[in-house]
């Protein structure tokens, strides 16, 4: 058997699953199961930007390769067809392992993505409705559906363009302020920071801002480190872009105030909003079929058990503590059903309990000069995101012992 050839269609495997989203210890995993389908005791190692894998033939031999990751571009889609895929191979190995290669070739191609268009007005529909479970008015609904859009077409063009990620998020991000103020500056009674906090979930990393304290949490420091510096990145950009948008639309009209009103919404009528919102997302992260329905379902499922437990009195982070948890038990049955990753339902249901809110009011906060609010928010917002990561983890710690004691 050619085990260079074998490691290099395992690394594959391993390499797509990271390409697509999927999380570290899966990939790991992923690979270190493939060889040993053939036998192998394998040593595999990965970081978000490459994969490292090594094993010893029955002569002695010790055969090692590595394979740089692209630019992760996170794909539901990719992510369940290749762990299908990893399934199929460990239950029927290949005698002839360059199969795999072939077989990874077959799965990039066989692929399903959403057109440009569903994608745009998803944008602008999960903006729309991000604003309405904010408590914003129809005004505001608009308004942030409009900036999502403005915001999608921009990140969109220069995602094609292959700019860098920071820089395209604090160009779109500039965009979305942009467009946000734009309904003001014409005299528009609008809540801007209903319309704005909306339309920034368009740019919000979901899991990003919640899986590195996973990593953390189970002592994976390397790749937690990662993931906590791309999360950096990533709200830094958000804060320049709209801030810069924010300071320079107030510096052009001195007089602009928007109406500070919001709208109670009955509680299930904001789970809707929710669900509706969620749905929005699917295409920016190829959620295809019935998996997108029931990913929208979870979030609506997971902001319903947060308005429960805040209603018996539970604060913020009690609160997002148990919906996270709910909503990880919810992952973890559906992926059992479906035979899928969690991650596949975790990405999209989580979205109504990122702290989007609370990350718009950090930076206004910090823009406008007051640096006990900022720091206060600031905080708030990563305790919010820490009680979220430790509901994932003791749902996904209580899976993986009850793996261990049924086998």
């Amino acid at each position: 058997m050619d085990y260079d050839q074998l490691l290099d269609g395992c690394c594959e495997v391993g390499r797509q699953l990271l390409r697509f989203g999927g999380e570290i210890p899966r990939a790991e995993d992923t690979v270190r199961r493939l060889l040993a389908a053939y036998g192998l005791e394998g040593e595999v190692f990965a970081v978000p930007n490459c994969i490292w894998a090594s094993a010893a033939a029955p002569d002695g031999r010790v055969h090692t390769r590595m394979r740089r990751v692209p630019t992760p571009a996170t794909s539901i889609e990719g992510i369940e067809r290749f762990n299908d895929l990893s399934r199929r191979l460990c239950a029927q190995p290949p005698d002839d392992p360059a199969v795999i290669l072939a077989r990874c070739r077959e799965t990039l191609e066989g692929m399903r993505v959403y057109p440009v268009a569903v994608r745009l007005l998803g944008y602008f529909v999960g903006a729309l409705f991000f604003a309405l479970f904010f408590s914003g008015g129809w005004a505001e609904a608009a308004a942030a559906g409009l900036a999502g859009l403005a915001c999608g077409a921009c990140l969109t063009a220069l995602e094609r363009l292959r700019a860098n990620a920071f820089i395209a998020t604090l160009l779109s991000a500039f965009v979305l302020g942009v467009a946000a103020y734009g309904p003001l500056a014409l005299g528009a009674p609008i809540n801007i920071e209903v319309t704005l906090a909306g339309g920034i979930m368009v740019l919000v990393p979901g899991l990003v801002f919640t899986s590195f304290m996973s990593d953390l949490l189970t002592g994976d420091m390397l790749a937690g480190l990662a993931t906590f510096a791309r999360a950096v990145l990533s709200a830094a950009a958000i804060a320049l872009g709209a801030g810069a948008a924010m300071a320079l639309s107030l510096r052009l009209f001195p007089a602009l105030a928007g109406c500070g009103d919001t709208v109670p919404y009955p509680a299930p009528l904001v789970c809707v909003f929710a669900f509706v919102a969620c749905l929005g997302f699917c295409p920016a992260y190829n959620v295809q079929g019935v998996g997108a329905l029931l990913c929208c379902l979870g979030g609506a499922l997971g902001w319903a058990v947060y308005l429960a437990v805040s209603a018996l009195g539970g604060d913020s982070f009690t609160a997002s503590l148990i919906a996270a948890t709910t909503v990880a038990a919810y992952s973890e049955r559906m992926a059992r059903v479906r035979k899928c990753p969690a991650t596949s339902y975790l990405l999209v249901s989580l979205f109504p309990l990122v702290p989007g809110l609370t990350v718009y009011q950090a930076m206004d906060h910090g823009i406008r000069g007051d640096t006990d609010l900022f720091w206060a928010t600031f905080f708030r917002t990563f305790g919010i995101a820490g009680c979220i990561a430790l509901g994932l983890l003791l749902v996904s710690s209580a899976m993986a012992v009850w793996r261990r004691l049924r086998r």
